[in-house]
């Protein structure tokens, strides 16, 4: 009997952590975020010069966060006194080693969101412990997601466009 029960446990899968955003992501969602992690995990192994390497990421983001994440990329302490010091697809100033699509849920009309694990760290070690970002991604005329906005939900909870904003239009 205890042999048959072990092999019904074995072969019973482990229920993963419940999260807030339950719902099984469309495919083309899961593609988009797969596939932007995909880059940044290639893009920490092998650095490509500064101006090509984010801007073939445009198609990804709609119109208005992408030039938003441009121009704060082009910021130097130096001429500007200020910069954008963390990795926006980390929320860390660490590694990216991969990130996992929790699950989604329906926002407003045309729009949809992702929870997204992400595993950083220093050198060749990952944390325990994953960044949790939440990324609303739109879907454009010709039937396309784009991220609008990432929210991050670790410690203190912001979002990258407001952030942005203030970045690049500082109140005296």
């Amino acid at each position: 009997m205890l042999p048959l029960l072990a092999a019904s446990l074995i072969a019973v899968e482990a229920p993963r952590q419940q999260s807030l955003h339950g719902l099984a992501c469309p495919e083309a969602v899961r593609q988009q975020l797969d596939e932007l992690y995909r880059w940044q995990v290639q893009r920490m192994d092998q650095p490509e010069p500064p101006a090509t390497q984010f801007t073939s990421q445009r198609d990804r983001f709609t119109p208005a966060l992408f030039n938003l994440l441009l121009q704060a990329r082009e910021l130097t302490p130096k001429r500007d006194g200020r910069h954008l010091d963390f990795d926006v697809f980390s929320n860390t100033q660490a590694r990216t080693f991969g990130a996992v699509v929790t699950g989604c849920s329906a926002a407003q009309g045309n729009s949809i969101e992702a929870a997204v694990d992400v595993q950083f760290g220093l050198g060749s070690r990952a944390s325990d412990i994953p960044r949790q970002l939440l990324y609303t991604l739109k879907c454009d005329s010709a039937g396309h997601w784009q991220i609008a906005e990432i929210t991050y939900r670790n410690e203190r909870e912001f979002q990258l466009t407001a952030y942005l904003e203030s970045l690049l239009n500082p109140t005296p």
